[in-house]
């Protein structure tokens, strides 16, 4: 189970890179060189995300943050959440934590239809072990947000995002333009919905990597 930030953890779902030698041998390279690797093309990616003008990254919670889906109503402890975090975003959000420009010319926000935001807060709390957990913005479907959106019209993300970028212009006296959002979500529908209202998007699928991230923002992602 991963309790500890990614300085420290053994990723549990990476997987072990091996070398072949001249007599056919394998080699398994250290998992400290793995995880430096992994550290180098993260933040080639947060660093081009930033060259394309993208100053809010959107995450969302099941099937996205998570590799399973809690259905809103996850009965466990945050606790038991910690190993269904990819390995992906777990590199992905710690060096969006860890950079200069956090909270500055780049944002974090995780939007979800689940109404379970205080497990969704404890999660990250648990998962990176830094104060700065506390600046990531939640939107989920709580009573109290539900209570000042129309539920008849459809708009999937789309409430949520605005409603970030409303306290980022409120609180940090920031302001953020539609094109300089990404959402990244596995639900088609939100994708779509989110792309007419001029946010850059990536559907989330089961085989998220790095590299697939990377190839994103530097090959796929135009330009805001």
């Amino acid at each position: 189970m991963l309790s500890q930030p990614i300085t420290s953890i053994k990723i549990k779902h990476s997987y072990k890179k091996m070398n072949k030698n001249s007599n056919g041998s394998s080699k398994h390279i250290s998992s400290s060189k793995y995880v430096a690797e992994q550290r180098a093309k993260v933040r080639d990616i947060v660093l081009c995300l930033q060259r394309k003008n993208i100053k809010l990254i959107a995450i969302d919670f099941d099937n996205t943050l998570l590799s399973i889906h809690t259905s809103g109503y996850y009965k466990g402890t945050a606790e038991n959440l910690l190993e269904h975090i990819r390995s992906t975003f777990l590199y992905f959000i710690q060096e969006i934590l860890d950079s200069p420009a956090f909270c500055q010319t780049l944002h974090l926000c995780i939007v979800s239809f689940s109404s379970q935001e205080q497990l969704i807060r404890k999660l990250l709390e648990l998962a990176f072990k830094t104060s700065k957990t506390d600046r990531i913005i939640i939107r989920c479907n709580t009573p109290e947000f539900i209570s000042n959106i129309n539920e008849k019209d459809f708009l999937g993300k789309e409430y949520h995002l605005s409603s970030v970028v409303t306290e980022i212009a409120t609180k940090r006296n920031k302001t953020i333009k539609p094109n300089e959002i990404l959402l990244l979500d596995d639900d088609i529908r939100n994708i779509l919905i989110a792309e007419k209202f001029g946010h850059k998007v990536l559907e989330i699928r089961d085989h998220i990597s790095l590299d697939i991230l990377k190839d994103f923002a530097n090959n796929v992602l135009s330009q805001s």
